[in-house]
């Protein structure tokens, strides 16, 4: 039996690009989670890079540990002076 991970901070690397968004992810062998990002730009941003990797496996690296991730669905709020995405996702490591 695998320890139950959990993997929660800020900052990951996708496709060799740096972006300052949350995450929070927890499991063992499979672990489910958030990417989370606050801000009008970034909010975004998120909604279009989830738009265009969803049904695809995407790579990330997460602190020490290179993930390959599955985008399940995205949340979203607009309002007069707040934004935020927020887009659930299934991770496994990559060995």
């Amino acid at each position: 039996m695998m320890a139950l991970k959990h993997l929660k901070g800020r900052g990951l690397t996708i496709d060799g690009t740096y972006e300052s968004w949350l995450y929070d992810l927890e499991g063992d062998a499979v672990m489910n989670g958030y990417l989370f990002v606050d801000g009008w730009e970034e909010a975004k941003f998120m909604r279009a890079w989830y738009e265009r990797n969803r049904g695809n496996p995407v790579f990330v690296k997460v602190f020490n540990c290179d993930l390959k991730i599955r985008l399940v669905g995205i949340e979203y709020d607009e309002s007069g002076h707040y934004s935020s995405s927020r887009v659930k996702v299934i991770a496994e490591c990559v060995v």
